[in-house]
C-alpha cells in the first residue's frame, strides 16, 4: 500500500463508516471470547495506521506490529502502546506466552504464503489464545481497490476455512459480513474494473457527505446485531474467530 493510502487510511478511519462498523464488528467478536481487561494482552499484527489499535486499548493492554514505517508512525501517534515495525516472528519472539488475543485485520490478503503466515502464529501462541481475522471476499470483486492496497487475493468462505485445516485451532465462529451493502459495492467494484496504469495506484476509499455516512454506518453496523443470531451466506468481508488448541480440532 502506498504512502497516499497510509495517510488518507489514518484521516478518515475514526469517522468513515466502513472502518467504524468493521471495528464493531471486530470487537463485538473479541467482547465474546476475550474478556475486557486492562491485564490481558491484545496484538494486532499488521496494525496499519492504528485505528484498531486505539479501539482495543480502551478494554485491553495492546500491542500492535507492522512492517511499514509509514504505518507504524501513524499508529504510533494515536496510541501510548508499544508499536513495533518489523515481523512479527522477530517482534512477538518474547511475547508468545503473555498474547490472550490476536487481531489480523485484512492482513492475510497481503502475504504471499498465507497459510504459512497463519501457522507461524496459531503455533507459537499459548493455547486458549483467542485470533481474530478478517479479510476481503470473492474474486469477483476484485478492481483497482485491490491493487491500490497491494492485495493479492479475495477468498470464498471455503478457501478460508482450509488455512487453518489440520492446525491445532478450534473455529468458533465463521460468517461473511458487509452484506446488506453487498449490491452496490459489487456494482462499485465492476465500475472501477479499469486497468489504465495511473489509476491502479487509488483505491475506493474517500471522503463521504456526512449524510451518506451515517445512513451507511446505520445499515452496515446492523450486521453486529444480526450476526449474533444467523451466520451471513455473503458479504464484502469474511470474518472468523479461532482458539489456539494443545490438538488439532476439526474445522
Amino acid at each position: 500500500m502506498n504512502d497516499n493510502e497510509f495517510k488518507l487510511h489514518a484521516e478518515l478511519e475514526d469517522t468513515h463508516w466502513w472502518f467504524r462498523a468493521r471495528r464493531e464488528i471486530i470487537m463485538d467478536r473479541f467482547f465474546r471470547t476475550v474478556t475486557p481487561d486492562a491485564k490481558k494482552l491484545v496484538v494486532e499484527i499488521g496494525c496499519g495506521t492504528g485505528g484498531n489499535l486505539k479501539e482495543l486499548s480502551r478494554y485491553y493492554r495492546v500491542m500492535g506490529v507492522d512492517l511499514s514505517p509509514e504505518a507504524v508512525k501513524f499508529a504510533s501517534g494515536r496510541v501510548t502502546a508499544l508499536v513495533e515495525l518489523g515481523d512479527f516472528r522477530d517482534v512477538l519472539r518474547s511475547y508468545w506466552q503473555q498474547i490472550d488475543g490476536v487481531l489480523l485485520a485484512d492482513v492475510l490478503e497481503h502475504v504471499s504464503d498465507d497459510r504459512l503466515f497463519l501457522e507461524d502464529i496459531l503455533t507459537a501462541l499459548k493455547p486458549g489464545t483467542i485470533v481474530v481475522i478478517t479479510v476481503p471476499a470473492f474474486r469477483f470483486l476484485w478492481s483497482r481497490h485491490d491493487v491500490a492496497l497491494g492485495h493479492l487475493r479475495r477468498y470464498r468462505q471455503n478457501d478460508f476455512c482450509m488455512l487453518w485445516k489440520e492446525l491445532p485451532v478450534r473455529k468458533h465462529f465463521c460468517s461473511y459480513f458487509n452484506c446488506l451493502l453487498f449490491p452496490p459495492i459489487a456494482l462499485a467494484r465492476m465500475l472501477m474494473r479499469d486497468n489504465t496504469p495511473q489509476r491502479q495506484d487509488k483505491s475506493s476509499l474517500k471522503p463521504v457527505n456526512k449524510v451518506l455516512n451515517a445512513v451507511l454506518l446505520a445499515i452496515f453496523r446492523m450486521e453486529k446485531h444480526i450476526l449474533h443470531r444467523v451466520r451471513l451466506p455473503f458479504g464484502v468481508s469474511l470474518i472468523a474467530v479461532l482458539e489456539k488448541t494443545e490438538t488439532q480440532h476439526a474445522a
